[in-house]
């Protein structure tokens, strides 16, 4: 990715997946989901961009989910619920690469509920998303 890999600033697992947090920009965070992504892994996903908003007011978030093998629906639920409130009072927009139809198809629900999400297919296109992100950072 953009000639190397991002370095990882905090590492979160539980008994069925993980999630990478990096911070290569002002307002962006970087999530690598891998594996299982259930309940336990959600303080992961909620608690670093609530921090950020809480300090700029607008954030970027790239999730690469090409290493997501599923997810417990509670975790969308959730997602969606807490989307929705913190877009009351900030900016957030959130770029999704996938690759498994099941992560695909909770990306496109989670679009339809909340808006704000673009997805991705491709690694370039994420890629060149996320370099544009950074510059403008």
């Amino acid at each position: 990715m953009l000639g190397s890999p991002l370095p990882v600033d905090v590492r979160h697992e539980s008994d069925r997946g993980s999630v990478e947090v990096s911070y290569p920009g002002r307002h962006i965070i970087y999530y690598r989901l891998t594996g299982h992504i259930d309940a336990p892994l959600l303080a992961s996903l909620v608690k670093p961009t609530l921090q950020c908003v809480a300090l700029h007011g607008h954030i970027d978030e790239f999730l690469d989910c090409t290493g997501v093998t599923g997810y417990d629906s509670v975790v969308r639920v959730r997602l969606v619920e807490y989307l929705r409130a913190v877009r009351e009072s900030a900016s957030v927009t959130e770029h999704v690469l996938v690759e498994a139809k099941i992560v695909a198809m909770g990306a496109w629900l989670m679009k339809l509920a909340v808006g704000g999400i673009e997805i991705y297919h491709e690694r370039a296109a994420f890629e060149a998303a996320l370099r544009r992100a950074l510059n403008a950072s």
